[in-house]
């Protein structure tokens, strides 16, 4: 999830909600990070966040996916993806969770995938606040299945976002 902005109640909910691996949040909690269920979360700072105690960028090895971690904010992410995927190589990130633009994203590009969950506080171009679910489906010796899928605030699934794709490995 992302940009929720000083929820904790309605962000409780969606954590309450599913039965889930991990929990990342891609900045701007606007909230103490010490708090639940935040605490309970791997976060990454964005530019409304006021925390030096929370990093701007997360790496995390989950299943066989390399996950990068970050806002976008630093990255330029309402303009492009340019600099985002370049990270993404250096760190040899097979998935890039981000946040900042508020417009839930999910595609994949160089066999990468690009997954911006939206803002449950305040969308940007679409109807309503959104967060997504990464699920690893399958692998083999040179490539990783996944599922994404997006959900309202509410918990109702979003069918005209996410889909099925293959990673690199």
């Amino acid at each position: 999830m992302s940009d929720s902005h000083g929820l904790v109640r309605e962000v409780a909910q969606v954590v309450g909600r599913h039965k889930i691996d991990k929990i990342l949040h891609c900045g701007d909690f606007c909230v103490d990070h010490t708090r639940d269920p935040f605490s309970k979360m791997t976060l990454v700072r964005g530019n409304c966040d006021t925390t030096k105690a929370v990093p701007t960028e997360q790496q995390t090895k989950w299943n066989d996916l390399h996950i990068l971690q970050t806002h976008g904010h630093l990255f330029g992410v309402k303009s492009s993806l340019l600099r985002l995927h370049y990270r993404a190589e250096e760190t040899g990130a097979n998935v890039v969770i981000f946040g900042h633009s508020h417009v839930p994203v999910c595609g994949v590009e160089r066999d990468v995938l690009f997954l911006n969950p939206g803002s449950l506080q305040m969308p940007r171009g679409f109807d309503v606040p959104t967060y997504a679910i990464l699920e690893q489906t399958g692998v083999t010796s040179t490539a990783v299945q996944v599922s994404v899928s997006f959900y309202d605030h509410l918990g109702s699934p979003v069918k005209s976002l996410g889909g099925k794709y293959s990673l690199r490995r």
